[in-house]
């Protein structure tokens, strides 16, 4: 049998910058260095600015909706949700909650070397440092330190990855 390995690389190279430079025409928010590619389904709020490193991979149905910037080689999951600092919630006053108003928002940081597991909500605001692995379903409310393993509701540390 045959490698097809490099015929698979050269494929997925030419289909990313391709897919690429139509997303940078569609989605002018979008800033991706060279390796990007994106499985399909990709959404970003066009109020938001994504600006992402070398090689960053989107698997299925990822959805934007914060300023996000990704460092080199990240990975993120089918169905990752990047949200959040859009409501006001406080001041319960005479106003209804579809008129408070929205917060500011804030930019998220994704590190190097980052891999975010399938239906992992990252609120905005939030620097994932280099080397961290978000477990599945996790929901990362505050910052993740470097090489640290969080998992569960509220993205509890694990452990730290081993060198």
């Amino acid at each position: 049998m045959a490698d097809n390995s490099g015929i698979k690389k050269w494929r997925r190279k030419i289909l990313g910058n391709w897919q690429r430079l139509y997303l940078k025409l569609k989605m002018m928010q979008l800033d991706a260095g060279p390796g990007f590619y994106s499985a399909g389904g990709l959404y970003i709020n066009r109020k938001h600015k994504v600006k992402a490193g070398k090689n960053l991979f989107l698997g299925r149905h990822v959805h934007i909706a914060s300023n996000v910037e990704f460092g080199d080689n990240v990975l993120v999951a089918s169905f990752v949700g990047f949200v959040g600092g859009d409501h006001k919630i406080d001041g319960i006053g005479n106003t209804p909650m579809n008129q408070a108003g929205v917060d500011g928002f804030k930019t998220t940081t994704i590190k190097d070397n980052v891999w975010i597991g399938h239906g992992a909500i990252i609120l905005n605001g939030i620097t994932i440092e280099q080397g961290a692995v978000i477990a599945a379903g996790a929901v990362v409310t505050k910052d993740v330190e470097e090489n640290s393993i969080v998992a569960g509701p509220y993205a509890q540390e694990i452990r730290k990855r081993n060198p």
